[in-house]
């Protein structure tokens, strides 16, 4: 009997807990595995540390992780869409380099951290960038502001998305004017064989530059594209898909490099990517970065 009353309450608290799991974002499934695998529910003493552990359980993965990021999210945008800065200390004084990312939501492969409700995106790849070049001594900043609000507010749709992201850099310049470089960073949508190459057991996210022709700075920044792309292969052979020219009808031709002749688009890595392979990426670009412009 008391069997029986264990089995029932222990599928009352776990109905309980897929329910709130599949309305609320910040419950993972995962957690309620290890729950399971961990709790030793049908052991015949220890009630009272049983039922302890499931209320414990159940706060620390709903309410309490609710109210950590009530303050960062509030709900108006998709979280594809809002990457909270998790470092804005790290943002530098006087910095010669600023990071954007016109397509903000951009993902890469999430099953590395789906566990902790994040997803990673080309923010994130921002984020881990502006670290290693700081680290190198290069003072550098990234574009927080959401793009989405941008397009809103001056009634554009996502086809102006490069629109919107000059308008931060513009604004970004105004008030640092030591600026001297800026880098856009997306990801690819190509096959996972096409994006990825190992060396030294380790895989990195290959990077694939976009020089828009139809500006007069194309020459300048295909330069320093060149000049960057000979540097990263030198350091990891392969780690390129080299430079692709973009211009004429039917396409941007630009990508916000008319605004700097130190303006270039990284593609680093596509969708089915891991972010740590992006990862592991970003460290031999920002070497490279640091090799070119010292």
């Amino acid at each position: 009997m008391r069997f029986h009353i264990y089995f029932i309450c222990f599928f009352v608290v776990l109905s309980f807990a897929f329910f709130l799991s599949y309305f609320s974002s910040f419950f993972s499934q995962e957690s309620v595995l290890t729950f399971m695998l961990n709790m030793n529910l049908f052991s015949s003493n220890n009630k009272s540390d049983n039922e302890q552990d499931i209320f414990d359980f159940l706060l620390d993965y709903t309410i309490g992780r609710q109210e950590l990021v009530e303050d960062e999210y509030d709900g108006s945008l998709s979280p594809q869409e809002y990457t909270p800065d998790p470092t804005p200390e790290e943002n530098k004084e006087n910095p010669i380099i600023y990071l954007y990312n016109s397509h903000q939501g951009e993902e890469y492969r999430g099953d590395t951290l789906d566990s902790h409700d994040v997803v990673p995106t080309v923010m994130l790849a921002s984020y881990r960038m502006r670290e290693e070049l700081n680290l190198l001594g290069l003072n550098t900043i990234v574009e927080t502001n959401p793009i989405t609000e941008v397009l809103t507010a001056n009634g554009w749709n996502y086809a102006s998305s490069y629109e919107a992201s000059k308008l931060l850099m513009q604004d970004a310049l105004e008030k640092n004017n030591t600026l001297k470089y800026f880098f856009d960073i997306h990801r690819d949508s190509i096959p996972y064989e096409s994006s990825v190459v190992s060396y030294d057991n380790k895989t990195y996210a290959k990077i694939l530059f976009v020089i828009g022709t139809d500006h007069e700075n194309y020459e300048e920044n295909l330069a320093l594209a060149e000049k960057l792309n000979t540097i990263l292969n030198q350091k990891v052979p392969n780690l390129t898909r080299g430079i692709i020219k973009k211009g004429g009808d039917g396409v941007n031709g630009i990508y916000n490099q008319d605004f700097s002749p130190n303006t270039l688009l990284f593609e680093i890595g596509g969708s089915y990517n891991k972010i740590s392979e992006v990862t592991n990426t970003i460290h031999v670009l920002a070497e490279s970065i640091k090799e070119l412009i010292g």
